[in-house]
């Protein structure tokens, strides 16, 4: 396989990865922003296989990576972009199919902006497929737009109106680059100041939804709550968002323009950590984790990690660790590394098992672990409570109230 293909490759054909290998090994034009028959042929697989496919090009037309994924899930790390001047973009664009949505979304901007790239240009395929409407140049694409970073930290991004695959690849990219560096210099505007503020802690952006069966005075009283709840774990508030709806979402909690809103705000305060108010659901923390780009919680887990950290025994300790894992194990969406340091290596995979797969059964190991335990630690306790019943020693408690919700 290409050292080029990255990006989710599960269930893909071998076919399809040859013709990802294939876009991957073509040069483009380095004052175009694509070739016309590069694009088609993005469209056409990005179709095939009902995923956004990415690819990322240099100014000297090279195809670094091609990714299966949108602009958000298939970044280039920091340190394998180009290093560039302070006043400069990064030097490599991206260009993206978009098979949901007219417009380019939140998150994709935000990738964008995060990178520095020169430019996004997004694809929209057509929706019959790979069926070509005609004979012209644009017969895969149904419109193009082209997005690109300006020196305004409030609306960091500015997208063209639908053009034609023609109409796109007509422009000099070169003197398009050129313009918009020049803007920044105009400007005194450093490019770097587009992306995330780095901290060591959490900075936190709260969502609250009020609903039809909540007063105002609940809802604030939850919000207010929540802020110290999120202050307990460690984290920093930099802002909170409101929505009013008659009852939530049943894919993204809150409205499709209020996602993206979240997104752009997240993206200007630098949060990395969005907390709503509520619980939700893991198909909907997916869902908005895939437009936002950032990881979302909710109030659960926020207590959850408020527990762990003020946990002393070892009861405790096992106890919170398995209230933990047992509110994971639905949410598991394969994050890369964060769990292999469990694995046991050779012997504990079956074969063909997926990573996501082995995640889940190195959970559901630990949480049987941890049950076993917690009930010997129950009956060790019962056994107790019995000597102290049948040699009469009084018996006093000590109760404490935490205000953590």
């Amino acid at each position: 396989m290409s050292e080029n293909i990255y990006g989710n490759l599960k269930g893909l054909q071998p076919s399809h990865i040859k013709q990802l290998q294939q876009l991957s090994e073509q040069r483009q034009p380095s004052d175009r922003s694509i070739a016309p028959e590069f694009a088609q042929k993005l469209a056409a697989i990005s179709t095939e296989i009902h995923q956004p496919v990415c690819s990322y090009i240099n100014r000297r037309g090279q195809v670094v990576r091609v990714a299966v994924g949108t602009p958000q899930q298939t970044q280039i790390p920091p340190q394998e972009l180009p290093q560039q001047g302070a006043g400069h973009l990064s030097g490599i664009r991206c260009v993206a199919t978009q098979l949901k949505g007219e417009t380019p979304d939140a998150a994709a901007l935000m990738a964008m902006a995060q990178q520095r790239l020169d430019a996004l240009v997004v694809l929209i395929p057509n929706s019959n497929g790979t069926q070509r409407r005609d004979d012209s140049a644009s017969g895969y694409v149904k419109e193009a737009y082209l997005a690109h970073l300006v020196p305004d930290l409030d609306t960091p991004c500015l997208v063209s109106p639908p053009l034609s695959l023609d109409d796109l690849t007509e422009q000099d990219f070169d003197e398009l680059v050129d313009g918009w560096e020049r803007e920044f210099e105009e400007a005194g505007f450093e490019t770097p100041q587009l992306q995330p503020i780095e901290t060591e802690g959490d900075r936190v952006l709260l969502v609250g939804l009020m609903t039809e069966d909540l007063t105002a005075q609940r809802f604030q009283d939850g919000l207010d709550e929540l802020v110290r709840l999120v202050e307990s774990a460690g984290a920093e508030v930099v802002e909170t968002v409101q929505q009013k709806r008659s009852h939530p979402h049943p894919q993204t909690v809150v409205g499709q323009g209020k996602v993206e809103e979240i997104a752009l705000l997240a993206h200007q305060l630098g949060a990395n950590l969005i907390v709503f108010d509520r619980d939700i659901s893991p198909s909907q923390a997916r869902n908005l984790e895939s437009q936002i780009g950032i990881e979302v919680v909710d109030r659960t887990q926020v207590i959850l990690d408020i527990f762990a950290q003020r946990a002393q025994s070892q009861a405790g300790k096992l106890q919170v660790e398995l209230a933990q894992l047992e509110y994971m194990l639905p949410r598991l969406r394969g994050r890369g590394q964060a769990m292999s340091r469990l694995g046991a290596g050779i012997g504990t995979r079956g074969p063909g098992e997926t990573k996501l797969e082995t995640e889940r059964r190195v959970i559901q190991r630990r949480i049987a672990q941890l049950q076993q335990s917690v009930n010997q630690l129950q009956a060790h306790r019962a056994r107790l409570r019995q000597q102290r019943q049948q040699q009469e020693i009084p018996s006093i408690a000590l109760v404490r109230l935490y205000q953590c919700g």
